[in-house]
């Protein structure tokens, strides 16, 4: 199942929180033109896929699911949420949060360099290649997509309550490499609900995918020195 990573994840922490994951939206149907891509929605095996995903997410009391302003952003959070009826979690929705949609874009030359080359258009980012009047370098990206996430996981009440921010492949592509140093070319290209964990561990936060984990730390919406 898409998201099953992401879910094992969260089943080692098993309730304890406050946790907080980024992860992509369900499957979608083809982006024709990157240009209007935020209009594109889900595949039916999407919706079932983020239904189930939700469903899932029992261990936690209150799960409060945040997305992009994307069309299938919305829709996996709000199939999310219906999958999380019933199972006694307290549930909210809010978006759309653009700090989850490329807030790190200038110009949207972006989108036409990304039609051209594909996934490609990751590594020229973080090789510097791409012009600074198009695109934010992918440290501050980085810092601007996780500063609210972090700000909300520190919020305080927050002892077993989940935050999920619905997004998108760029953004897990991005803060893999900048957190982790996982370059898409050696882990892959994100699946369909594959996402980050970020929680509390009693000295501070870490940030983890899969079997790889780090320390963050940060101040006044930016990392300090020793996770950049």
């Amino acid at each position: 199942m898409y998201g099953s990573d992401v879910l094992a994840a969260l089943g080692k922490v098993n309730g304890s929180g406050p946790c907080a994951i980024i992860v992509r939206h369900a499957a979608r149907h083809p982006i024709v033109d990157l240009r209007r891509s935020l209009e594109v929605g889900l595949t039916e095996d999407g919706m079932r896929d983020a239904r189930r995903f939700g469903s899932l997410l029992g261990s936690f009391s209150k799960v409060r699911l945040f997305h992009s302003p994307a069309l299938r952003c919305r829709q996996t959070a709000e199939c999310m949420l219906r999958g999380l009826g019933g199972n006694g979690a307290s549930a909210s929705i809010t978006g759309p949060e653009h700090n989850l949609c490329a807030p790190y874009m200038r110009d949207e030359s972006c989108l036409v360099r990304a039609a051209q080359v594909g996934n490609g258009f990751i590594r020229e980012w973080f090789e510097g290649g791409l012009d600074r009047e198009w695109i934010l370098d992918t440290g501050s990206a980085a810092d601007m997509v996780i500063a609210p996430i972090v700000e909300r996981l520190q919020e305080p009440d927050g002892e077993s309550r989940l935050d999920v921010h619905v997004s998108h492949d760029w953004e897990i592509s991005l803060l893999r490499e900048e957190l982790l140093g996982l370059r898409h070319e050696d882990v892959g290209w994100p699946p369909f609900l594959d996402g980050i964990l970020f929680r509390a561990d009693g000295t501070g936060l870490r940030v983890a995918y899969n079997s790889h984990e780090a320390p963050l730390s940060m101040m006044n919406g930016r990392r300090v020195l020793g996770d950049r």
